[in-house]
């Protein structure tokens, strides 16, 4: 009998779950957020500034490609200078350049939106609200194109159903972020 394969490597960060759920929710078309598992943070990166490192990689010679980091980073500082970055921009690529360099192993890139679950997530609070004048308003909201924003909208013009709809998108954005860590094999340490 042959001994079982090994067990996936589990790995472990020292986060409140609550920031995972909360950097899935800011992943959208235009924003990336990866959980970096070194120092227990959600960084959120703009899809603008990744696009734009891309270009500076493609800008700089292919004999890097042996380089050390080191001098790969120098390389790269030098391109963004020479493409006037400002500031912002300069940090906010040293950081995707960082987290494109420890990708899945110090980074790992949280979950894309996912619509279909965001649109059931109102439907499954609808059914909970227990004023049927108010119910039947935002399942008539999220009906059609513009969905979200009918529905944020109607919960503004209600008393006391857009703080528990925002508790119940938590909840089930806390679960989305425990179903993720699973599936990624990461042990969340509480985060005092």
């Amino acid at each position: 009998m042959e001994p079982d394969s090994e067990a996936p490597v589990r790995r472990q960060c020292r986060i409140n779950l609550t920031e995972i759920a909360e950097g899935i929710d800011m992943v959208s078309a235009d924003v990336a957020a990866f959980l970096d598992l070194e120092a227990g943070e959600v960084i959120c990166l703009s899809i603008e500034g990744i696009r734009m490192l891309e270009r500076m990689y493609e800008s700089l010679p292919a004999s890097l490609a042996n380089a050390t980091d080191d001098e790969q980073r120098a390389a790269l500082l030098a391109a963004i200078k020479a493409e006037d970055a400002s500031i912002t921009d300069e940090e906010e690529m040293l950081l995707a350049d960082a987290i494109d360099r420890g990708i899945d192993t110090r980074y790992v890139a949280l979950p894309e939106a996912d619509t279909r679950a965001d649109y059931e997530n109102m439907q499954e609070f609808v059914d909970t609200v227990t004023d049927a004048r108010v119910q039947s308003r935002l399942d008539r909201a999220i009906r059609g194109r513009g969905a979200f924003r009918r529905f944020r909208d109607e919960l503004h013009d209600t008393d006391g159903e857009l703080e528990r709809w925002y508790a119940f998108k938590r909840e089930r954005l806390t679960e989305r972020a425990s179903r993720w860590l699973e599936a990624e094999g990461i042990d969340v340490l509480a985060d005092d």
